[in-house]
């Protein structure tokens, strides 16, 4: 029984993988390019990818910062006015942020976004 449950099981991944393709899920022009490791990294800080709210940035020049503190890298500056959807706030002054206009995670500290 074992035997004929794995075929079975391979037979419907194989079936929704091909239902999948065919609806354009694995479109590569859709796909633009991979996700860096460092974007990886920074993403695996979020318990999760809904935005809590949306923002835009506050002054030009924001950056946008690889971890929490303004001793840390800048991934990207910001131009005022840049929207920005916040997806953790860690009340502590900082929000892990995607920038969807960049297509960039990051953090920024949450004194210098705008509600």
């Amino acid at each position: 029984m074992g035997y004929v449950m794995k075929k079975l099981f391979l037979f419907l991944v194989v079936g929704f993988l091909a239902a999948w393709s065919a609806m354009g899920a694995f479109d590569a022009e859709a796909q633009t390019q991979p996700m860096s490791s460092q974007q990886q990294a920074i993403l695996a800080e979020a318990w999760t990818l809904t935005p809590q709210w949306t923002a835009t940035a506050g002054f030009s020049g924001l950056p946008l910062r690889n971890c929490e503190g303004i001793y840390c890298g800048k991934l990207a500056e910001m131009a005022i006015g840049t929207p920005v959807d916040v997806l953790v706030n860690d009340r502590e002054g900082w929000a892990l942020v995607h920038v969807p206009s960049l297509n960039l995670y990051g953090w920024v500290n949450t004194n210098n976004i705008v509600r």
